[in-house]
């Protein structure tokens, strides 16, 4: 597996994790596994098994697709990849008229391209 790929999938944890409001020695409990493990998973130094990724999944309350699902066509840098996930771990946190805002906003940049 690529990098790119290790990083998607650490962020992804990441970026879940933040979003409930969990520290890593939460998750870490709640999976059974050290803090450890877990900060090394985050930071894509290794890649979790297929049970782990299922409790971390359940966890989390988030579907296992939403932690491997693949990028976008075409390669994304890490730094990429990081700020996207950055973002919807931001967004997840909002409340429905935040969102509601943040999508605008979002919309209005998106065209400013075209």
């Amino acid at each position: 597996m690529d990098n790119a790929r290790r990083e998607q999938i650490a962020a992804a944890i990441r970026a879940a994790r933040r979003a409930r409001g969990l520290t890593q020695e939460d998750l870490a409990e709640r999976i059974n596994r050290t803090s450890a493990s877990l900060s090394n998973l985050e930071r894509a130094h290794a890649l979790p098994s297929l049970d782990t990724l299922i409790l971390i999944a359940e966890a989390l309350d988030v579907p296992i697709d939403a932690l491997v699902q693949a990028p976008a066509p075409g390669r994304k840098s890490r730094s990429r990849i990081r700020e996207e996930n950055e973002v919807i771990d931001r967004i997840r946190s909002l409340s429905s008229e935040h969102l509601r805002i943040a999508r605008i906003q979002i919309e209005a940049l998106g065209s400013m391209k075209k």
